[in-house]
């Protein structure tokens, strides 16, 4: 009777043989094959299941994402790292900002980018949409509404054309990289917005937001790739008034950033204007 160690010996030989070696090599790589070709499926079923952004809603959109853009994304054990944004310099209105009750909301996807978690109620949305178009209202000289160029599917609020070609402006580069979108929401009641450095390291510290994956550091070798320039966020939606009252604040810091004039920070929301 054959000792464990001569049955081991016995395959091991078996499978070095010339006429198994093929067959072996062969059923390896239909598993590696198998295996690939089932990622491939759950990740573009993730990829349809965040719904139509940017790019195409197709397996061709779901391939410019895996071979063209994850490649460049921070990690998403990143995506709360502030250690690239300055310790001061947001205002005392900012700095006030309670944190936000709770864990954060999970997201998911690059592009596109969605809040999967802790949606704002349906009621919040008619709120939030009074807040950008009053926004546009209330500062008509500095902002415009159009067709946002990161998700082609919706509107997005604008530092203004005359603003933003002016050589004179002292709108920051962030605005030129973004082609001036300052930003828009989703219609799961997520919003992206630009921050100034300072103001996007309170932001994320009290966990109203989190960065965009594509957002990485300045001092990365893909900083900038894409048109996202480093302090696009992805804030949460409003889950109640009180936090209407924090977008309000962190909408209106957006917009002094962008278009390098503070306003105050008393957009209305709660009617259309």
């Amino acid at each position: 009777m054959q000792s464990a160690q001569e049955r081991v010996m016995s395959l091991v030989e078996s499978i070095q043989s010339p006429g198994n070696r093929g067959l072996v090599t062969g059923t390896i790589g239909v598993g590696l094959l198998a295996s690939l070709l089932g990622w491939c499926y759950q990740d573009y079923q993730g990829f349809i299941a965040l719904g139509p952004g940017g790019l195409p809603y197709n397996l061709r959109g779901w391939a410019i994402v895996t071979l063209f853009i994850r490649p460049f994304a921070m990690s998403k054990s990143r995506v709360t790292s502030v250690t690239d944004y300055p310790e001061h310099g947001a205002p005392e209105i900012v700095k006030q900002l309670p944190v936000r009750r709770g864990e954060r909301a999970i997201l998911r996807g690059i592009a596109p980018h969605r809040q999967m978690s802790q949606h704002a109620p349906e009621n919040m949305r008619v709120y939030m949409q009074n807040l950008f178009n009053n926004a546009v209202k209330q500062h008509p000289g500095l902002l415009e509404m159009k067709k946002s160029l990161y998700e082609r599917h919706h509107d997005a609020l604008f530092v203004s054309a005359n603003l933003l070609q002016s050589h004179k402006s002292s709108i920051p580069e962030t605005a030129r990289i973004s082609r001036g979108e300052i930003g828009h929401m989703h219609t799961d009641l997520s919003i992206h917005l630009y921050l100034s450095p300072a103001d996007a390291r309170q932001i994320i510290e009290k966990k109203w937001g989190e960065r965009h994956r594509l957002s990485v550091p300045k001092t990365s070798w893909f900083n900038n790739k894409f048109g996202v320039a480093d302090t696009y966020l992805m804030i949460y939606g409003p889950r109640d008034e009180e936090e209407m009252e924090v977008l309000k604040v962190i909408l209106a810091r957006s917009i002094s950033f962008m278009t390098g004039k503070e306003i105050s920070e008393d957009i209305v929301w709660s009617e259309a204007l």
